[in-house]
């Protein structure tokens, strides 16, 4: 079986997954609470996984990759900051969020915020700058058009619509269940892929990490080097605290907020932030994909691209198939609390 054909059967075999799943979960929701944050019942697992599965994107498997391509092992720096500004951004949030809200029985940010004040202004006001995120929902769904019209050879336009199309389709019908049951899935596909191009380079470089520097270094010293003045975001310290900054701001998101609400029992938070730790930095080993095309082909066109070509040029068909789909799940992830979200807007 070639390529394309394993790519067809693969993207099929998702879309029948997450729209199953969409009606099993339409079956559980009794009520718009049901809806929204699952009635506060969901397990810490399965809500780390969720809350890895909206963070990472296709910000992380495309553009990260991308960086590390393009700038070189200054990338890693954004290893850092997800995994750790992240993290600590979200152990700050998460415990204070879900403890008062077993008195507020928010079922979404603006309402949580404005229960919290007693404050329907400040309830509008969020529901207006969650809205005005729609534009990093679309860089989403664009995201997706290009990936599947390039690794299917259809039109971008079909492809935008079939992926927006699809995300809002079961996560309408299945609220938080939908979105938590398919995430579980996109996470472990996501975590696969981490895990395996990280591996892969061990088995292209006799030399394993160290050949790749070696290689990456004698094309240009700044490559390697820990911050690279040529890069567009890691060029200083100053910088990289930015972007660690940003992260840890990153974590407090509505449709992250939103699995937090969920966590049936508070007390076990911190097995959902263990969770998502582990969750995390398996996915953030796709970064070293980068580094590797970086050492096996510094010609592409299109660094956003560099581990798509990796796969694709490198791993058996079959494996190729499931990265392509874990980079869509990616961004399917994140997408579908654009369905998810504003449906409870105003709860």
């Amino acid at each position: 079986m070639d390529l394309k054909t394993c790519l067809y059967v693969g993207f099929a075999l998702y879309t029948i997954f997450v729209i199953y799943v969409g009606f099993i979960g339409s079956k559980k929701i009794k009520g718009l609470s049901d809806f929204a944050v699952a009635s506060e019942s969901m397990g810490p697992i399965s809500l780390g996984l969720a809350f890895a599965a909206s963070f990472f994107s296709a910000a992380t498997f495309l553009g990260y990759v991308g960086y590390a391509y393009a700038w070189g092992a200054s990338a890693l720096w954004i290893f850092l900051a997800i995994f750790g500004g992240s993290t600590l951004g979200f152990i700050v949030i998460a415990k204070g969020v879900r403890d008062s809200n077993t008195k507020i029985k928010a079922l979404s940010l603006p309402d949580w915020l404005g229960e919290m004040y007693k404050s329907d202004f400040l309830r509008a006001l969020v529901s207006i700058i969650v809205m005005i995120q729609m534009f990093y929902v679309a860089g989403q769904l664009s995201a997706g058009g290009t990936l599947l019209s390039g690794l299917l050879d259809i039109d971008y336009s079909t492809a935008v619509i079939a992926v927006t199309v699809v995300t809002i389709v079961y996560v309408t019908l299945g609220g938080l269940f939908a979105d938590v049951y398919t995430s579980i899935g996109q996470t472990c596909l996501m975590m696969f892929a981490g895990v395996i191009v990280f591996l892969s380079g061990f088995f292209f470089f006799k030399g394993g990490i160290t050949e790749v520097s070696t290689i990456i270094a004698a094309r240009d010293p700044l490559l390697t080097a820990v911050i690279n003045p040529k890069s567009l975001h890691m060029y200083s310290y100053a910088t990289v605290f930015g972007v660690i900054l940003i992260e840890f701001a990153f974590s407090g998101q509505p449709q992250l907020l939103t699995k937090i609400l969920a966590l049936k029992d508070p007390k076990d938070m911190k097995k959902m932030i263990w969770t998502w730790i582990v969750a995390s930095f398996c996915c953030m080993l796709v970064i070293f994909g980068g580094l590797y095309m970086l050492a096996l082909n510094p010609d592409l066109q299109q660094p956003d691209y560099a581990v798509v070509e990796y796969v694709r040029a490198y791993f058996h068909p079959i494996i190729s198939t499931l990265l392509a789909v874990s980079i869509v799940a990616a961004l399917m992830s994140t997408a579908c609390w654009s369905a998810f979200g504003y449906d409870n807007l105003y709860c």
